[in-house]
């Protein structure tokens, strides 16, 4: 682009595609930092939220009180300065992209989006103005945008410097940049392509262009201000809806077989061509960046590292928040009855920086045993890619197979959230495969060591099982009976409900003690955060809605009704988001320690994992609570919960106890008893009788094994001449 101006008049050369922002010539206050996507480097009241800084560029103070900033045309007064907002002569202001008015400082009440928007900075008249404007595509994590030199120079990417002077951030070169893996055929919905910078550097990507038509190189341009992260991935929507965000393309893939190619004008800096793909397989590059191409049937990773699995070797416990004299660790387990020669590979925290702690060569994991890797080990002060785990916001772990100092593309990892003191993750195993959750206690092989050194000596040993509660997730009501009518069907989201259980003989705060305001919540299919002072009684159950249970006097009376919840059960909400009809993950979190300084997340929040439950609704999950009255309900609260094999579909019991059967009737004669009830699938059932209810002794009498279908049941006994009475109940247990 040429630029021809004087003071009068501007003129405008185009050649390409363009980006502008637009500005009151002479303006006072401007925009001058952008952070959408702030995960680690900036904490405001323990949070890490998206942030903009505004820049004074006369000497003297200025109110901005009633102007306003909005990320929507339609509404310019979205967020509106309060009076008496000064800002210092030649100085910044920072607000907060978020909605924690009890954190300090000026919140706008709405988040920034990563993957591009535009941004405008208001006028007070009372038909508001445009004072300043940035319009940006794809955003960094831990990366902002700002004008170098502040206040008047050029929008570019820049180190996070909120308060201070910005500085720019340097930048790779677009000859690295590749078409690394795509599909072209999903049965969950739209295309995709994925693209690897293979630059140590963020590269820039505003003003390139994408294609599926290789004569038509400028069919999908990258907005300015669009970036990707050194050795990252960025992920692009081939849905012909460029509207939506950068992130999606004006065109689609073919699964007949096609082009895709990113251009820089004319010139191809990197295009594939395929053939016939493969249903929910993709393709791509392995190793990431290479010239050979591979199906992915089992690792499909868009947005992330390509890879192929490794099936000989496990990575078996994590430890990643610790205190002398323990220190961060990994256990591997080899699955194999032979030993595992692992010289050379490398452990790492990061898909995209695998390479960071070199194994030494001779190192063997011993057959159907385990081998542990100490924070001394990959955290060495001598090496320039040392590194530890982050507990605070969780990390993963990754283990990749090399030979010759080259990768091969086969690798294992594992994610894990956020972690408490001394709690390790481990492997699981559940009736479908494996889950990695927090464990009862670590199982290194020393565990109670006196000395770091004597830790150290651990070679490894079992998993002891799972942490389960102090409360746990009980029940799930995700798709109530839908709501019809003459002309539409409709989903019935006020009827959603999740039980929570406490399983302890004793009270269980829902908020730290010592941070009060710091307190429980629930998390990923929908958010809801405790009030301070909430607790749980010993045994007790509480429920959380999607509605206003305070404010919703009709719609709280109608649940209760609807459900025959008693008043003394109490009733949480609203919620953010719904329970997805098809599936999803309920998470109970509890607030650690917040970070203390002078660690760089100091006041930080973690927050770490009390239940979790991946609930379905296909097998071998209960399909009957997919829409057909009954709800997922948990066949034994101390029992692992992420399993369907710990849970079953009954009709729904909020604020009562799981009933896994329902008895139809029950006749009584001079010398029978008769019982009718129906059983649920996957559930074995025993009827056990007792004389006394008073210490009593329960003799099994009648045994009915698991079905795949609920089944009825009839359970007929004698009752001997003179038996003035006898007990019996109903067992139900997971089938093995």
């Amino acid at each position: 682009m040429r630029i021809l101006a004087n003071k009068c008049s501007v003129a405008l050369v185009v050649v390409g595609f363009c980006h502008f922002t637009f500005s009151v010539l002479g303006a006072d206050v401007v925009l001058n930092e952008v952070m959408a996507v702030n995960h680690t480097t900036i904490v405001n009241g323990g949070k890490t939220p998206d942030w903009i800084e505004l820049y004074n560029t006369t000497s003297t103070p200025k109110d901005l009180g009633g102007m306003s900033l909005s990320d929507d045309a339609a509404l310019p007064r979205k967020f509106v300065f309060p009076a008496n907002t000064i800002v210092d002569g030649n100085s910044r202001i920072v607000i907060w992209c978020d909605d924690d008015l009890g954190a300090p400082g000026i919140h706008t009440g709405f988040a920034l989006s990563a993957t591009g928007q535009r941004l405008t900075l208001y006028s007070a008249d009372a038909v508001p103005k445009q004072i300043d404007a940035v319009e940006f595509g794809l955003q960094l994590q831990d990366l902002s945008i700002g004008r170098v030199p502040d206040g008047s120079g050029s929008w570019q990417l820049c180190k996070p410097t909120p308060w201070m002077p910005n500085s720019a951030q340097q930048l790779g070169s677009r000859s690295r940049l590749r078409i690394n893996e795509w599909m072209a055929s999903s049965s969950a919905g739209d295309d995709w392509f994925e693209l690897y910078n293979g630059d140590s550097l963020p590269v820039a990507l505003g003003g390139l262009t994408f294609t599926d038509t290789p004569t038509e190189p400028g069919k999908s341009i990258v907005p300015a201000l669009s970036f990707i992260a050194p050795l990252g991935f960025q992920l692009f929507w081939a849905d012909q809806k460029p509207y939506l965000g950068a992130d999606h393309v004006d065109f689609k893939l073919g699964a007949g077989g096609e082009s895709i190619g990113i251009y820089s004008g004319s010139t191809a800096l990197d295009l594939v061509n395929f053939g016939q793909q493969q249903t929910d397989v993709s393709m791509g590059r392995l190793p990431d960046g290479s010239a050979t191409f591979v199906f992915f049937t089992k690792t499909v990773s868009p947005g992330e590292s390509n890879y192929m699995l490794l099936t000989n070797i496990a990575i078996n416990e994590v430890l990643a928040h610790t205190d002398l004299p323990m220190e961060d660790a990994v256990e591997l387990l080899n699955l194999t009855s032979n030993q595992i020669d692992i010289s050379g590979w490398y452990l790492s925290n990061s898909e995209n920086e695998p390479m960071k702690y070199r194994i030494p060569n001779g190192t063997v994991v011993p057959a159907n045993d385990y081998l542990v890797f100490y924070e001394y080990q990959f955290n060495s002060q001598s090496s320039p890619t040392a590194f530890t785990f982050n507990s605070a916001h969780g990390d993963n772990v990754v283990l990749s197979e090399a030979k010759n100092g080259a990768l091969t593309g086969y690798r294992i990892s594992q994610k894990f959230p956020a972690s408490a003191n001394g709690v390790s993750f481990g492997r699981v195993i559940t009736s479908v495969g494996t889950d990695f959750a927090p464990l009862i206690s670590p199982t290194f092989g020393v565990d109670n060591p006196q000395t770091v050194a004597e830790f150290r000596t651990g070679k490894g040993a079992a998993n002891t099982g799972p942490q389960v509660g102090p409360v746990v997730i009980n029940e799930i009501m995700y798709h109530p009976p839908d709501i019809v009518t003459a002309t539409s069907t409709n989903d019935n989201v006020l009827d959603e409900y999740i039980e929570l259980r406490n399983i302890t003989s004793s009270e269980v705060l829902l908020f730290d003690p010592v941070y009060p305001a710091n307190t429980w919540r629930l998390d990923n299919a929908v958010t809801f955060a405790f009030a301070m002072g909430t607790k749980i009684p010993p045994g007790g159950l509480i429920l959380v809605v999607g509605f206003n249970p305070q404010s919703n006097a009709s719609q709280l009376a109608a649940f209760r009704a609807k459900y025959n919840i008693t008043d003394d059960t109490r009733i949480y909400g609203p919620w953010s988001g719904k329970l997805s009809n098809d599936g999803e993950t309920v998470e109970l979190l509890r607030p650690d320690v917040p970070q203390a300084p002078p660690h760089p997340d100091a006041g930080y929040v973690p927050y770490v994992p009390v239940d979790r439950i991946k609930y379905s609704d296909t097998a071998p999950w209960p399909v009957q609570a997919d829409g057909l009255g009954p709800s997922l309900q948990r066949l034994n609260g101390n029992s692992y919960g992420n399993d369907p094999a710990n849970w079953f579909a009954n009709m729904p019991s909020p604020g009562r106890d799981n009933a896994p059967v329902q008895i139809a009737s029950v006749e009584v004669s001079d010398s029978r008893f008769v019982m009718s009830f129906t059983t649920f699938p996957k559930l074995a059932y025993s009827v056990e009788a007792s004389d006394s209810l008073i210490a009593p002794s329960w003799t099994r009498v009648a045994e009915y094994p698991a079905t795949p279908t609920p089944q009825q049941r009839q359970f007929i006994d004698t009752i001997a001449p003179n038996q003035n009475h006898r007990f019996y109940r109903i067992v139900a247990t997971a089938a093995p």
